[in-house]
């Protein structure tokens, strides 16, 4: 059976910053490669506008995503208040401008990275409060002062609860006159920030997204929902897109230097295993002499950080021509993910069927904390 790829709806979206240059080894990035995907998500910090141009040479149809100074402001390094951190993401051209938001969430130890506890639920309510009054100035001003940037802004829903994510609509109604005008405040959509490993969670908050935006033709963003199982769920929801912050984590925070050798830990033959252009035909490995890098003893693994993600690419093109009656039904039989996820995709059949509202009362005995869905041993069934 052939399958027809669609144009890519669904966008998955590498994360890198000033310690990732752009550069020949990124070959899926080349426009004249058989698959060229050029988006990114830019951290503010640190980034400068002579690199955000160095990415757009790279392609004619750049989405930039960058950074709101949340995770900054929760580590201490931000240096941007409100006004500055949208001027600064004016400056280098984002496709979509988010609200300076402070995650309502601490750090775990100081100098952890990506290691929070969470508040408690009052204090996070005061929180998700003081980041609409904060991003309602935001709006403000750019309607008075960027009238053209005001049409890219979006508000950051955090939560960790069905409750909180509620919140933020409830406190929103009562500051807008009603939610019915807040593409009148946030006329580039609305960026979830999912504070919560739980697939069913995760399956939850993206039918929320989905009824409440996707469906009304309105722009959705994910924050660090970049692992299969998160993706099999977001693009049954039609999300627009998300970001594989968590796939590149380590290379960012490396910058390459100290990246695994795969080629050691999976203690691969010195010759002979990665014929150029037969090992894998992707524009990464097609391009690349793993044989004459085995020989010069170099590491290959950030090689196959974007062979990786080119090849979840050809299956987010896939999954987004699936017909959404037939869709739990292809990956359960076609992909080999873990009882929760596939649990979590008839959750969103039901909600189809009769509500998210009735939906969760139907499925409310998995609405638990079950393990973190990261980690895949094989996302193919075979």
């Amino acid at each position: 059976m052939q399958i027809k790829i669609p144009k890519l709806k669904s966008r998955y979206i590498p994360v890198h910053n000033k310690h990732y240059a752009i550069n020949d080894n990124v070959h899926w990035w080349k426009e004249s490669s058989p698959f060229n995907y050029p988006n990114v998500l830019i951290n503010l910090i640190g980034t400068t506008k002579k690199e955000i141009d160095s990415i757009k040479e790279n392609s004619n149809d750049l989405f930039l995503l960058t950074d709101s100074g949340g995770f900054q402001v929760i580590s201490g390094n931000c240096s941007l208040d409100w006004k500055h951190s949208l001027l600064k993401q004016i400056e280098l051209g984002a496709s979509k401008i988010f609200a300076f938001d402070i995650p309502p969430v601490k750090q775990k130890f100081e100098g952890s990275l990506n290691q929070f506890i969470y508040m408690c639920d009052k204090d996070t309510k005061n929180i998700i409060e003081q980041n609409i009054n904060t991003a309602l100035k935001q709006s403000e001003f750019l309607k008075e002062h960027h009238p053209d940037s005001f049409k890219r802004f979006c508000y950051i829903v955090h939560g960790k609860t069905k409750e909180q994510i509620d919140h933020n609509f409830i406190i929103l109604n009562k500051k807008i006159n009603g939610i019915d005008n807040y593409s009148d405040y946030f006329p580039g959509g609305v960026v979830y920030a999912a504070k919560n490993n739980d697939i069913m969670f995760i399956a939850m908050a993206a039918r929320h997204a989905f009824d409440n935006f996707i469906s009304k033709g309105k722009y959705v963003h994910f924050l660090g929902l970049g692992s299969f199982s998160r993706m099999l769920i977001l693009i049954r929801n039609e999300i627009t897109t998300f970001d594989s912050s968590s796939v590149l984590q380590g290379a960012r925070a490396n910058g390459f230097t100290n990246i695994i050798d795969i080629s050691k830990e999976m203690q691969i033959p010195t010759s002979g295993y990665f014929l150029k252009g037969q090992f894998c035909i992707c524009p990464v490995c097609s391009q690349v002499d793993y044989d004459e890098l085995l020989k010069n003893n170099k590491p290959i693994g950030k090689f196959f950080i974007s062979h990786n993600l080119w090849h979840l690419l050809k299956i987010n093109c896939f999954l987004d021509k699936l017909d959404k009656t037939s869709y739990t039904d292809v990956v359960k039989n076609n992909f080999k993910v873990n009882t929760q996820v596939i649990k979590a995709l008839e959750f969103i059949d039901e909600c189809e069927k009769i509500g998210l509202e009735k939906a969760m009362l139907k499925f409310s005995v998995f609405f638990k904390d079950y393990a973190d869905t990261k980690t895949q041993s094989s996302i193919f069934n075979f």
